[in-house]
């Protein structure tokens, strides 16, 4: 969304606004992340209806709240009041005075010097954060922070790791990283591991080098390192211990992570293939802060566009063929293939131009910007935009047993609030709109990634990414 950068006045600090905090708020108090993602922009929208660069933090949790209400309900917005929001700053009081900033980082590499793996390490630290939000705390000192990650620690690894924990947790880290801002944070090798696997390394050589870059680092430093050495050993030691290619592909994940022209990654699939989850885990990976659904596009139309001007409008992606038939014709309709791609492509017609006009307002703002949903058809939904780097991916479960059981899986995940009778009842309609996706795709040359193991998909999408990235720097690619 376009405007000047807005803040949040929390006590006597401004912090930067951010839709992911209020979504990821909203998640934690049950929403699920379609609808966490709705309430989320339309506190943006409605927050910059001002000439104002600054929202007070009162104002906002009402605002949050009043959206939140309205879509969806009072369980999850009375649960989002009793919560510290996500977007006000945690803090830890010193044993002899003074605060800090609770940083996750921190608490991670903490946990990561007990030998815990990255993910776990930085799950339990999202526990312990979301705990203490949950009690409405804001601030809490040293002691309290330590037997809360005490506890979460013998609750699912045991006495013995809580005990490891309480006999180091005074110790300082060992290497300090300082930001170009000033800022020193811990070297991490769990978060650098996870860069180097978004660029095709094996976890454990990942690993392997977070642990030999750290060693070398700290000789060289004495323990204290600039953020440019870090990366200039990283790409070293890449270069010697698995070739040229990953050290040229780490540094083109940095200029991915900031580019200098947006990146526009498009994501079709069938309904129940996993575009929700997977765009999020693609924009984490490639460090891309907007994601956005064409679900949210159609229910936007709907809103303006009655059922008796637009019926295909409203109509589910695979029961769209039905608007042609008559009431009566209904009951005893059988789905045929000719049919139901006929529907879908009329209702993908009818989202083609908004969904382009949302990825050139992007690219407009220089934002890069992942975008996923059902109606994400190549060739037909959007079509290249002149100073982004555009990357198409078209998602498929192969499986027809995999792919059936994550409706299941996504009814449990959300409450009920997106039941899976409706999708098994229609399921051979859902597979007939994805035999012609894919069919689509290969025909306009468009990786198609089978997401029933959605990390290796996750890794094949992130090096289409990088290839494309490569190609347009090199001049191989067409500006678009």
């Amino acid at each position: 969304m376009s405007g000047p950068e807005l803040r949040v006045e929390v006590g006597d600090r401004r912090v930067t606004f951010s839709v992911g905090r209020i979504v990821d708020g909203l998640q934690a108090a049950g929403a699920d992340t379609d609808d966490a993602l709705a309430v989320a922009q339309a506190v943006e929208r409605e927050v910059r209806r001002g000439d104002a660069d600054v929202v007070a933090e009162d104002d906002l949790r009402r605002i949050v709240e009043r959206i939140a209400r309205e879509r969806v309900g009072d369980v999850v917005a009375d649960v989002w009041v009793a919560r510290t929001p996500s977007f006000v700053p945690l803090t830890v009081r010193r044993r002899r005075g003074g605060q800090r900033r609770f940083s996750l980082r921190k608490l991670a590499n903490a946990l990561e010097a007990l030998d815990l793996p990255f993910k776990e390490a930085w799950a339990l630290a999202q526990q312990v954060e979301q705990g203490i939000r949950a009690e409405g705390e804001r601030s809490l000192t040293v002691t309290e922070l330590a037997q809360r990650v005490a506890l979460a620690l013998e609750a699912r690894y045991g006495r013995e790791m809580r005990l490891r924990y309480e006999a180091t947790s005074s110790r300082p880290a060992d290497l300090m990283v300082v930001e170009e801002d000033g800022e020193r944070t811990p070297y991490s090798r769990g978060i650098l591991a996870r860069s180097l696997t978004a660029i095709g390394l094996g976890p454990e050589m990942a690993y392997h080098l977070g642990k030999r870059v750290e060693a070398a680092l700290w000789r060289a430093s004495g323990g204290e390192v600039a953020r440019a050495d870090v990366r200039r050993a990283v790409h070293d030691a890449l270069a010697e211990e698995a070739g040229e290619d990953f050290a040229r592909r780490y540094d083109l994940m940095r200029v991915v992570r900031r580019p200098d022209r947006p990146i526009v990654v498009m994501i079709g699939g069938t309904a129940g293939v996993g575009k929700s989850e997977f765009a999020a885990e693609l924009a984490y990976r490639l460090g891309i802060v907007r994601v956005t659904s064409t679900d949210a596009v159609r229910q936007a139309l709907r809103s303006l566009i009655g059922a008796d001007l637009a019926p295909v409008l409203h109509e589910s992606s695979y029961t769209a063929w039905l608007a042609e038939l008559l009431p009566e014709e209904r009951p005893d309709a059988t789905p045929k293939r000719k049919a139901v791609v006929r529907g879908f492509q009329q209702q993908v017609l009818q989202l083609g131009t908004a969904i382009r006009a949302i990825v050139e307002r992007n690219v407009t703002e220089s934002t890069s910007l992942v975008m996923e949903g059902i109606h994400v058809v190549p060739g037909v939904s959007h079509a290249p935009v002149a100073g982004a780097v555009m990357v198409e991916l078209m998602l498929v479960v192969g499986d027809e047993r995999i792919h059936r059981e994550r409706f299941g899986v996504r009814e449990g995940r959300t409450g009920a609030r997106r039941p899976q009778a409706p999708y098994v009842e229609h399921f051979a309609e859902i597979r007939m709109v994805q035999r012609w996706l894919e069919r689509r795709a290969t025909e306009a040359d468009v990786p198609v990634l089978d997401v029933a193991d959605l990390d290796d998909a996750a890794d094949r999408a992130v090096e289409h990414v990088l290839d494309a990235v490569l190609a347009a720097r090199s001049g191989d690619a067409p500006d678009a």
